[in-house]
């Protein structure tokens, strides 16, 4: 028998394999294509014109629905390529191998579904400052399994969703306005309503601080060598306004003017001493004095 012969001897005893793999390839594809092309872009349209606002939600839903038609894909061609009559029989089998794929994935499964929960949260989205535990940073994807934040320090952190789902999160810049304490002291003898207007009206000369609500100074507290006062200003468009820059500027101009008005912030503490101090003559062993 030549070789061509034991080709096609081979081909034509696995001929219903062979036509059962075309078939499953080609309704899978058609599946996922007839999907992926037309049902996930208006699908996607309806989502963006409802959500507008929520460019985080629109991304999931696409990036979802493709996998759901992937996973849709695979069952139909499965089932239609008439695979599915391999498992029949294998229940034990099956059972095994998904109680291992459950124990196996657990924290995958669970960072799939945190993921989900974030995505459908309207206060959380990509853009939004956030602080959480003892980290905080720019989010800039949310994945299946992982959300990437940028920290201030320009490193990309890949956080498991399942982390942000379980801490306390705070979106400090997420609000129209966002407040700045300043704490500082002025020395006792200071005209301490002349430091409440300086500090006060050094917050006014800035655009970028809001006049409602007003800023607000006053003491706070008796330090050890001076007077604590505490500046509180609101920021208007934290989210948009570059918060250090602000915070910057105001204590330049509040330092400028107090040393106009020669007054020392945060004074060094000052101890009062007194007594007398001796010197005696040393000695040696021998009694004798030391030079």
């Amino acid at each position: 028998m030549t070789v061509l012969e034991r080709v096609l001897a081979a081909g034509a005893s696995y001929h219903d394999l062979l036509v059962q793999f075309a078939l499953f390839f080609a309704l899978a594809g058609a599946v996922y294509v007839l999907g992926r092309l037309v049902v996930v872009p208006p699908l996607v349209r309806v989502v963006r014109a409802r959500n507008s606002d929520n460019p985080t939600l629109v991304d999931a839903v696409e990036l979802y629905a493709r996998v759901a038609f992937a996973a849709v894909a695979l069952v139909l061609a499965t089932a239609g390529a008439g695979f599915g009559r391999a498992f029949q029989g294998s229940a034990l089998v099956v059972a095994a191998a998904t109680l291992a794929l459950g124990v196996a994935g657990q924290d995958v499964i669970g960072n799939l579904v945190s993921g989900v929960f974030l995505v459908a949260d309207p206060d959380f989205s990509v853009g939004d400052y956030i602080q959480w535990a003892d980290n905080e940073g720019t989010v800039e994807r949310i994945d299946f399994r992982v959300t990437r934040v940028r920290t201030a320090a320009g490193e990309t952190v890949t956080v498991p969703n399942s982390q942000l789902t379980t801490n306390a999160l705070t979106a400090p810049y997420a609000g129209d306005t966002y407040r700045v304490s300043e704490t500082f002291g002025v020395p006792y003898d200071a005209d301490v309503g002349m430091v409440l207007r300086i500090a006060r009206e050094a917050a006014l000369e800035d655009d970028r601080i809001c006049d409602d609500p007003a800023p607000s100074v006053h003491v706070d507290g008796f330090g050890s060598s001076a007077l604590t006062v505490v500046a509180r200003y609101w920021i208007a468009e934290p989210a948009e306004t570059p918060i250090p820059d602000v915070r910057s500027a105001y204590l330049r101009r509040t330092s400028e003017r107090f040393a106009e008005h020669d007054l020392t912030i945060n004074p060094p503490s000052q101890t009062a001493l007194s007594g007398r101090l001796a010197v005696e003559e040393g000695r040696d062993g021998d009694g004798e004095r030391a030079p």
